[in-house]
């Protein structure tokens, strides 16, 4: 369940509302690039703690420079599944296809309002 809040966090829900594997695929390629700072094709500890950092969430602020780091330290530790303490683009991608399958509740190949709302209230009942 923590990988679904992980999700409600960084994924905005109007970005989400009708979301297809393809757009949020294209959406994270995108987010990846803008992310790595050094143009190493890796996400460090570092650059997701500044790139969180600079996340909207609800109101249009920021988020709290401890719940940015609490957050990039969680993705880290979620999408870097060789252990090596950094992200690659395919580990990220592949986070994110597992999160989205998540919302995918109907297994349609995209998220609509509703999956979104469900999924999102999971997590946030879960955490707790």
């Amino acid at each position: 369940m923590r990988i679904l809040l992980l999700a409600a966090l960084l994924l905005p829900a109007p970005a989400l509302a009708q979301e297809t594997r393809a757009s949020a695929a294209k959406k994270l390629d995108g987010e990846f690039a803008a992310s790595d700072a050094n143009k190493d094709g890796f996400l460090s500890l570092a650059e997701l703690e500044a790139r969180m950092g600079k996340m909207k969430v609800a109101g249009g602020k920021t988020l709290p420079p401890a719940k940015a780091k609490q957050i990039a330290r969680l993705f880290l530790a979620r999408a870097d599944a060789n252990g090596d303490k950094k992200v690659s683009e395919a580990e990220s991608q592949a986070m994110m296809r597992a999160v989205f399958a998540r919302y995918d509740v109907n297994g349609d190949g995209k998220v609509e309002g509703a999956e979104a709302a469900q999924a999102r209230a999971a997590a946030r009942a879960k955490a707790k």
